[in-house]
């Protein structure tokens, strides 16, 4: 059994005394406090011990022991321990009558000086609140409308990350929040003459503290898995088996030089919280590029591909593609080679210009094509295809 045990703290991180008394009960139970270790309390595994402890607050938030502060406590019978978060010096002792502090004022002093800290580190936190949210945010999470009837759409970009951004800091903000509030109460009760235990606080910040713990690590795990990756991996189109204009028209396409049209790689993101997508495009020359004119006259093929993790929201997602076209221009086919979904657009008044929308599992396609070929005799193409990602 390892020596050390690790416990998250089930009371507000700014309630002294209720902090002050879970170490004594630890220590009770053979825990001893040892460090603190992010969100996580270190104890060491000792003999059950009736213990006494006093946490003050620090000047300036440092792992580093105050010398000058250990040996004035030592001389009154305590023990440095370590620092708590580096918010506190923490302090231990045997002896029933040994005191912290014989003078409320210099108490209510260190508690005001505390509060004040504290209350000017809420700009750090805002400042970390505005750059995390918006290392995920766009405008159309912004927009309600789109939300609510394009949010598979959004599952495939930083809708996810963002919730469970905002999430995890309404859960810090409020915590803080309810920290300072204790804080001052701490402090009214000094003025007041009255014992600053038993605590005014509650559980509340210790549950605000661990339920963001979840939402956040989740978060911390995205941003450095996209700050060292982008998130992005393209490779070759050759060896993909991904459909191109050349197999469907014939050796006689001729592709644009235009290396933004004419892609020889496959685009590819995937990210712990977003789903995998896949983008293609390939675009016959003409003389239309560069003279202004209609690129969907074009002979093309573009195909855009995202897996989800729930099949439910790659059903939606092909419900929003259909939507874009109209739902009633599109035909339903049959579902066959392993398909669930097939859906087919095509234009009345341009015959050769094609949607197709594709489902399978999880995994949703969409094809544009204009070209001379029926694009539908290339399904079994497109499930082979679906099926080697």
């Amino acid at each position: 059994m390892s020596r050390n045990a690790f416990r998250l703290c089930p009371v507000g991180g700014y309630d002294i005394p209720a902090l002050e008394r879970w170490l004594e009960n630890m220590a009770e139970k053979g825990f001893q406090f040892s460090m603190t270790a992010g969100p996580f309390t270190v104890f060491t595994r000792t003999p059950p011990a009736r213990l006494r402890f006093h946490l003050e607050p620090a000047r300036h938030k440092s792992f580093d022991e105050d010398q000058e502060l250990s040996g004035l406590y030592q001389k009154a019978g305590w023990q440095y321990l370590d620092t708590f978060r580096k918010n506190y010096y923490v302090f231990a002792t045997r002896d029933e009558q040994a005191q912290a502090h014989t003078d409320p004022d210099v108490l209510d002093y260190a508690i005001r000086r505390f509060l004040r800290q504290k209350a000017v580190g809420g700009i750090g936190l805002v400042l970390v609140n505005f750059l995390m949210l918006n290392f995920f945010y766009s405008s159309r999470l912004g927009d309600l409308s789109y939300l609510r009837y394009f949010w598979a759409e959004l599952l495939a970009g930083n809708l996810i990350p963002f919730l469970l951004t905002a999430l995890g800091l309404v859960l810090v903000d409020l915590a803080y929040l309810q920290g300072l509030f204790t804080l001052w109460r701490l402090h009214r009760r000094l003025k007041r003459g009255l014992p600053l235990s038993p605590s005014p606080g509650s559980r509340l910040g210790g549950v605000l503290t661990a339920l963001s713990i979840l939402p956040l690590t989740l978060v911390a795990v995205e941003i450095v898995f996209v700050f060292f990756t982008h998130g992005y991996f393209p490779y070759d189109l050759a060896g993909s088996n991904f459909v191109t204009m050349a197999e469907i028209e014939g050796p006689d396409f001729r592709p644009t030089g235009d290396t933004m049209y004419n892609m020889d790689y496959i685009s590819h993101s995937d990210t712990p919280l977003t789903p995998a997508s896949w983008y293609y495009q390939q675009w016959e020359t003409n003389s239309v590029f560069g003279s202004g004119g209609s690129l969907t006259d074009i002979p093309h093929l573009e195909i855009t591909i995202t897996r989800y993790l729930l099949p439910a929201a790659a059903q939606r997602r092909a419900w929003e593609w259909k939507s874009w076209g109209g739902h009633d221009n599109y035909q339903a086919i049959k579902p066959a080679y392993g398909l669930e979904e097939i859906w087919c657009y095509q234009r009345q008044h341009d015959p050769d210009f094609y949607y197709l929308i594709l489902r399978r599992g999880g995994t949703v396609l969409r094809v544009e094509y204009e070209g001379s070929k029926d694009l539908t005799q290339f399904l079994p193409r497109f499930a082979e295809m679906l099926n080697s990602l």
